[in-house]
Protein backbone atom coordinates (compact mmCIF):
# COMPACT_ATOMS: atom_id res chain seq x y z
CA UNK A 1 0.00 0.00 0.00
CA UNK A 2 1.35 3.39 -0.86
CA UNK A 3 1.45 5.86 2.13
CA UNK A 4 3.03 8.65 0.28
CA UNK A 5 1.06 12.38 0.94
CA UNK A 6 -1.12 13.29 -2.31
CA UNK A 7 0.90 17.00 -3.09
CA UNK A 8 -1.70 19.39 -3.03
CA UNK A 9 -3.21 21.30 -6.63
CA UNK A 10 -1.91 23.96 -7.13
CA UNK A 11 -3.51 26.84 -8.83
CA UNK A 12 -7.03 27.77 -9.08
CA UNK A 13 -9.74 25.75 -11.31
CA UNK A 14 -10.87 27.55 -14.25
CA UNK A 15 -13.84 29.44 -13.91
CA UNK A 16 -17.03 28.11 -14.96
CA UNK A 17 -19.23 30.25 -17.67
CA UNK A 18 -22.55 31.38 -16.61
CA UNK A 19 -25.43 30.24 -17.57
CA UNK A 20 -26.26 32.98 -20.67
CA UNK A 21 -22.31 32.13 -22.23
CA UNK A 22 -23.09 28.93 -22.26
CA UNK A 23 -26.19 29.18 -23.81
CA UNK A 24 -24.02 31.73 -26.31
CA UNK A 25 -21.95 28.90 -26.74
CA UNK A 26 -24.18 25.75 -27.07
CA UNK A 27 -26.30 28.22 -29.85
CA UNK A 28 -22.47 28.43 -31.64
CA UNK A 29 -22.11 24.90 -31.59
CA UNK A 30 -25.52 24.01 -32.79
CA UNK A 31 -25.14 26.43 -35.91
CA UNK A 32 -22.16 24.91 -36.69
CA UNK A 33 -23.51 21.41 -36.72
CA UNK A 34 -25.92 22.95 -39.47
CA UNK A 35 -23.53 24.12 -41.43
CA UNK A 36 -21.57 20.80 -41.08
CA UNK A 37 -24.69 19.21 -42.03
CA UNK A 38 -24.78 22.10 -45.05
CA UNK A 39 -22.00 20.94 -46.07
CA UNK A 40 -22.22 17.25 -45.89
CA UNK A 41 -25.13 17.53 -48.52
CA UNK A 42 -23.43 19.83 -51.18
CA UNK A 43 -20.39 16.81 -51.35
CA UNK A 44 -22.95 14.88 -52.48
CA UNK A 45 -24.31 16.71 -55.77
CA UNK A 46 -20.81 18.17 -56.15
CA UNK A 47 -19.18 14.26 -56.40
CA UNK A 48 -22.03 13.72 -58.46
CA UNK A 49 -21.77 16.70 -61.04
CA UNK A 50 -17.80 15.94 -60.64
CA UNK A 51 -18.60 12.17 -62.12
CA UNK A 52 -20.55 13.18 -64.75
CA UNK A 53 -18.17 16.12 -65.72
CA UNK A 54 -15.76 13.59 -66.27
CA UNK A 55 -17.56 10.55 -67.90
CA UNK A 56 -20.24 12.86 -70.14
CA UNK A 57 -20.85 16.03 -69.83
CA UNK A 58 -17.82 18.49 -69.60
CA UNK A 59 -20.27 21.47 -68.61
CA UNK A 60 -21.47 19.85 -65.60
CA UNK A 61 -18.07 21.02 -64.17
CA UNK A 62 -18.79 24.42 -64.06
CA UNK A 63 -21.85 23.01 -61.36
CA UNK A 64 -18.76 21.31 -59.78
CA UNK A 65 -17.09 24.06 -58.56
CA UNK A 66 -20.12 26.42 -57.76
CA UNK A 67 -21.78 23.77 -55.68
CA UNK A 68 -17.98 23.04 -54.26
CA UNK A 69 -17.66 26.41 -53.66
CA UNK A 70 -20.62 26.84 -51.45
CA UNK A 71 -19.51 23.80 -49.57
CA UNK A 72 -16.29 25.35 -48.86
CA UNK A 73 -17.89 28.79 -47.61
CA UNK A 74 -20.44 26.55 -45.61
CA UNK A 75 -17.37 24.24 -44.04
CA UNK A 76 -15.49 27.82 -43.25
CA UNK A 77 -18.65 29.08 -41.61
CA UNK A 78 -18.55 25.48 -39.45
CA UNK A 79 -14.98 25.97 -38.08
CA UNK A 80 -15.58 29.66 -37.28
CA UNK A 81 -18.65 28.67 -35.00
CA UNK A 82 -17.14 25.71 -33.78
CA UNK A 83 -14.01 27.98 -32.61
CA UNK A 84 -15.94 30.81 -31.50
CA UNK A 85 -17.94 28.39 -29.33
CA UNK A 86 -15.16 26.99 -27.99
CA UNK A 87 -13.60 30.42 -27.13
CA UNK A 88 -16.84 31.14 -25.34
CA UNK A 89 -16.74 28.06 -23.47
CA UNK A 90 -13.48 28.84 -22.62
CA UNK A 91 -14.14 32.09 -21.38
CA UNK A 92 -11.28 33.26 -23.95
CA UNK A 93 -11.34 37.58 -24.81
CA UNK A 94 -11.04 36.60 -27.86
CA UNK A 95 -14.26 34.32 -28.12
CA UNK A 96 -16.32 37.03 -26.32
CA UNK A 97 -14.66 39.49 -29.68
CA UNK A 98 -15.53 37.38 -32.56
CA UNK A 99 -19.04 36.69 -31.13
CA UNK A 100 -19.68 40.23 -30.51
CA UNK A 101 -18.54 40.07 -34.58
CA UNK A 102 -20.07 37.85 -35.68
CA UNK A 103 -23.30 38.76 -33.75
CA UNK A 104 -23.22 42.10 -35.72
CA UNK A 105 -23.20 40.70 -39.02
CA UNK A 106 -25.56 38.07 -38.13
CA UNK A 107 -28.18 41.08 -37.42
CA UNK A 108 -28.54 41.68 -41.01
CA UNK A 109 -29.74 37.85 -41.25
CA UNK A 110 -33.23 38.13 -40.38
CA UNK A 111 -35.03 37.01 -39.02
CA UNK A 112 -33.64 34.64 -36.31
CA UNK A 113 -30.15 36.46 -37.32
CA UNK A 114 -31.47 39.68 -36.26
CA UNK A 115 -32.64 38.21 -32.97
CA UNK A 116 -29.93 36.15 -32.28
CA UNK A 117 -27.44 38.41 -32.94
CA UNK A 118 -28.74 41.37 -30.85
CA UNK A 119 -29.19 39.08 -28.03
CA UNK A 120 -25.91 38.32 -27.74
CA UNK A 121 -24.65 41.33 -28.58
CA UNK A 122 -26.81 42.48 -25.38
CA UNK A 123 -25.61 40.14 -23.23
CA UNK A 124 -21.94 40.01 -24.25
CA UNK A 125 -21.74 44.42 -23.86
CA UNK A 126 -23.01 43.61 -20.15
CA UNK A 127 -20.00 45.01 -17.55
CA UNK A 128 -20.14 41.97 -15.54
CA UNK A 129 -20.63 39.88 -18.18
CA UNK A 130 -17.48 41.59 -19.90
CA UNK A 131 -15.55 41.15 -16.73
CA UNK A 132 -15.51 37.06 -16.54
CA UNK A 133 -13.56 37.16 -20.07
CA UNK A 134 -10.82 39.26 -18.14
Amino acid sequence: MNTEPIPPQTGTPAPRPDQGIQLIAGYHFVVAIFFLLGTVILAFPTVLLGILGFTDDPGAFIGMFAVGLIAMVSMIFCILYIAIGYGLWTLRQWGRIAAMALGAVSLFMAPIGTIAGGLTLWYLLKPEVAARFE
